[in-house]
């Protein structure tokens, strides 16, 4: 079973839509990497300063190794302007 997490982005809500533009063009690239089943934008409808990424992995080890590779990529570098805050990881657990 796939491992799922939501990646929450504080973003400045009046930089948002650009946000979404960079983040979208990044997601070809997540998409294809090794170990990523899904990730998908998601931004919630009453907070304007907020983006999610919900993303499914066959690993946490497949997300470690992918996220230090947008590190060393400097994809962090290229988000930071549009980021108010630090960007949280919310590893998720399915209750039937």
């Amino acid at each position: 079973m796939a491992e799922k997490m939501i990646l929450v982005f504080p973003v400045m809500a009046e930089k948002r839509e650009e946000f979404i533009d960079v983040v979208n063009s990044a997601l070809p690239d997540t998409r294809a990497y090794d170990g990523n089943v899904k990730v998908d934008v998601w931004v919630p409808e009453d907070e304007d300063g907020v983006l999610w990424l919900y993303e499914e992995w066959e690993t946490r080890e497949h997300q470690a190794k992918y996220f230090q590779w947008r590190l060393d990529t400097g994809l962090m570098d290229v988000l930071g302007p549009f980021l108010s805050g630090d960007p949280r990881v919310i590893w998720l657990t399915e209750r039937n």
